[in-house]
């Protein structure tokens, strides 16, 4: 995200005014420099907390995405222009699981695996609603797919197995 003086004019009129009208040519140029330095500290930031980012937002991007794909294949047809088709929400998954590297991998496989984990549970509890079948399944497949991991028993605490037994028998 770059800061420019157009950008500070545009959100702060009053400021604007104030900038260019009791400054010469110089002093202007010197407040352009100032928003230089600011990207310039914005950019190293952004490197820096690069993984932190893709470790927090990126899991959320994919629960978000896998979502949207579940109310398209449960859509119902007069709202077609709603949503995407499954197949455009399978190559934004695509998408995002590239951002996935050896740094931050097991984090998020970790995130993964409790939100498939979640809807385990609630398809169990829900006596097999639809929508958390979906959720499941497509959350199990990205972890397949894109994170190279197979999900077993050993992935569920003792009070879960015989949820997970349940639906590895389906």
């Amino acid at each position: 995200m770059s800061i420019r003086l157009m950008d500070i004019f545009n959100t702060e009129s009053s400021l604007s005014e104030k900038i260019l009208g009791d400054n010469n040519a110089p002093i202007t140029v010197c407040i352009n420099g100032t928003c230089s330095m600011f990207n310039k500290m914005t950019t190293e930031d952004v490197a820096q907390h690069r993984e932190e980012y893709y470790i927090q937002y990126l899991p959320i991007k994919i629960e978000k995405t896998i979502e949207k794909k579940m109310f398209a294949v449960l859509k119902n047809p007069r709202n077609v222009c709603v949503y995407k088709e499954p197949e455009e929400y399978d190559a934004d998954l695509e998408k995002l699981a590239s951002h996935i590297n050896e740094n931050n991998r097991d984090s998020i496989l970790e995130k993964m695996i409790n939100k498939y984990k979640d809807y385990v549970r609630d398809y169990y509890h829900t006596g097999g609603y639809e929508m958390f079948d979906i959720l499941m399944k497509e959350f199990s497949v990205f972890v397949q797919k894109h994170m190279k991991y197979e999900i077993t028993r050993r992935d569920f605490e003792e009070e879960e197995v015989e949820i997970y037994d349940a639906i590895a028998d389906m």
